[in-house]
């Protein structure tokens, strides 16, 4: 005699490791190195006078707090509740695909910034600011590769002009700075 009734065996789980679920870990601790070089950056700057409250120190000093804050609570968050990705499977049980990183946008991200570093000085804010916008719009996956661009070079171009006509401060000019 047999039934229609579904087969109720489930495949035993992997087994889980400490480290199962808790690769994010690597964001809080970029966050606290980030707070770290902040903190490092403070103490060697040298400062004419400490009297103001909100004087050049500020600002860094602000960042590499809240730097700390949100990486104490990500990594209080990851460990909590650590999300394991499960293999997606076809109708029959099978494994099809197993969910693993993004390396080529991860690079393409990574290698945005790299090129921006690189060409911040000789290159100028607007065309490096232009190209980490492009850099990072195509790692996150968008196609439309001129569109992205102008948006960059206008965006680059209203920083440019908010930093140097409204506070004062220069963005280097690069090979803009010929004409």
């Amino acid at each position: 005699m047999t039934t229609d009734e579904p087969n109720t065996q489930t495949e035993s789980a992997p087994p889980r490791y400490f480290w199962s679920g808790k690769s994010a870990l690597v964001m809080p601790g970029l966050l606290v190195a980030l707070g770290l070089f902040l903190i490092y950056g403070i103490s060697s700057m040298e400062v004419a006078d400490d009297s103001e409250i909100f004087g050049p120190k500020a600002f860094p000093a602000i960042t590499a707090g809240f730097c700390f804050l949100i990486a104490a609570l990500l990594a209080w968050v990851i460990l909590r509740n650590p999300e394991v990705a499960e293999p997606i499977r076809d109708e029959d049980g099978k494994i099809v695909a197993r969910l693993t990183s993004n390396w080529r946008s991860t690079g393409l991200t990574i290698g945005a910034f790299v090129v921006f570093a690189v060409l911040l000085i000789p290159a100028g804010w607007i065309i490096a600011g232009a190209i980490v916008f492009w850099g990072v719009t195509v790692g996150l996956g968008s196609t439309q590769y001129v569109k992205n661009l102008l948006i960059g070079l206008a965006a680059s171009s209203i920083m440019q002009l908010i930093f140097s006509g409204l506070l004062g401060l220069n963005l280097p000019p690069g090979v803009m700075g010929m004409f």
